[in-house]
């Protein structure tokens, strides 16, 4: 009886395609993040859903965080040791967090590969990047500002949302950044969204096509003999 159900080999070679090819988008997340792209277009985001719907275990959560620890400190020299770019900067812990959630949202993929629920994940993703790294600015007011700007209640973190909706800088000022591009762009929530659905799709559909590819080239097995 033949069925559509992937075999144990089909599916570690789905895997390790998964994984070389999170280890490409890496690299590109991490060059992207250095080159001169607009706030927040980030390939980050779509790494970690990618790896939440294709890699299964601990190695999803490690390549986005990977990918984020290096490329700060590439951006940290860069940009004369901003302190924002820092490990010891208490946002680092909220933005790393931050991609460890997208992974758990590309979970939900692994059985759904419409653009509607791309275009979902992305979007819930960009939302709970802006709550959590927001919420650190509210939390962490004397390392971003010289007075602190909101109380620290619930109308001062709501106020603070408000404040940074707008603008949406994300994990750090980007108007300082030396390779700033389209910094007068308002709503910039809209690029990490973008960013998000864009290469979550090129990714799962490069992925999809690597695996047909493979599967089309496998040998034949042999005819079973006659008794």
């Amino acid at each position: 009886m033949n069925t559509d159900k992937p075999t144990a080999e089909q599916e570690t070679k789905s895997r390790r395609l998964a994984v070389g090819l999170a280890v490409v988008a890496g690299i590109f997340a991490t060059v992207l993040r250095i080159v001169p792209h607009p706030t927040n277009f980030s390939s980050v985001g779509a790494l970690s859903l990618f790896g939440g719907a294709r890699i299964s275990g601990w190695q999803a959560y490690l390549v986005p965080l990977g990918v984020m620890i290096f490329s700060d400190q590439i951006l940290w020299a860069l940009s004369g040791f901003d302190f924002n770019y820092s490990l010891g900067h208490p946002s680092r812990f909220f933005v790393y967090a931050s991609f460890m959630i997208y992974v758990w949202i590309g979970r939900w993929l692994q059985a759904r590969n419409s653009i509607g629920a791309v275009a979902l994940a992305g979007t819930l993703g960009g939302l709970q990047f802006f709550v959590l790294t927001n919420f650190c600015v509210w939390l962490f007011q004397p390392f971003y500002f010289t007075v602190p700007l909101y109380s620290q209640d619930l109308n001062g973190l709501l106020m603070c949302f408000a404040a940074a909706l707008p603008f949406y800088q994300g994990d750090t000022n980007f108007a300082a950044h030396p390779f700033a591009l389209l910094t007068d762009f308002k709503l910039t929530i809209v690029w990490t969204v973008l960013g998000d659905i864009l290469f979550t799709s090129i990714y799962l559909l490069v992925h999809a096509k690597l695996v047909q590819r493979v599967g089309a080239t496998d040998p034949m097995p042999a005819p079973a003999a006659n008794a």
